[in-house]
């Protein structure tokens, strides 16, 4: 199975809000991708997002997808993510270039669907919460002496794999 481009990632949740008339804000759309990521290390055994997010101190971010949402600071995201958003050169809007689209697996889709419904509802903060949680990756990973750190996805593995049996356990 391919991995994808987590702006690819983040436009699926995008389309997703938006044809329920919701709104996502940069940390909703660092946080929900990476959970995607956490759930598809379970459930389809496999890296669903090929790059690694790093632990940052609001929770896990992915640095790329974070440049190419910096336009909008906290507000809301009123456009999809664009092939060229992330760099340092860009002129104008006219220069984004097209909007980061992949082909996903009736699988993965399947996935973001699951996690888009689980989750819609959480705010930004309470998302950042979930992920800053005494037993998740990012708690394993974040260090004042090593800002930044990326997270193992074994680290991920493991935190979803113990979420997935509390909810086997509970249910």
């Amino acid at each position: 199975m391919p991995q994808h481009r987590v702006e690819a990632i983040a436009n699926a949740f995008l389309r997703l809000a938006w044809a329920e008339g919701r709104t996502l804000t940069n940390m909703q759309l660092q946080k929900l991708p990476y959970i995607a990521h956490g759930w598809g290390l379970v459930i389809i055994s496999d890296d669903l997002i090929r790059e690694q997010p790093q632990a940052w101190p609001y929770g896990p971010v992915y640095p790329k997808l974070y440049e190419s949402l910096r336009r909008y600071g906290s507000g809301r995201v009123t456009d999809l993510i664009h092939q060229d958003d992330a760099s340092p050169f860009l002129d104008s809007e006219n220069d984004r270039g097209e909007p980061v689209e992949e082909t996903l697996t009736a699988e993965e889709e399947k996935l973001i669907r699951s996690v888009w419904d689980a989750y819609k509802n959480y705010s930004a903060f309470r998302l950042s919460a979930l992920t800053h949680q005494p037993d998740s990756p990012w708690t394993a990973t974040m260090r004042d002496d090593q800002p930044y750190a990326e997270i193992d996805n074994d680290l991920i593995r493991a935190h979803f794999q113990r979420l997935a049996e509390r909810r086997r356990s509970a249910g």
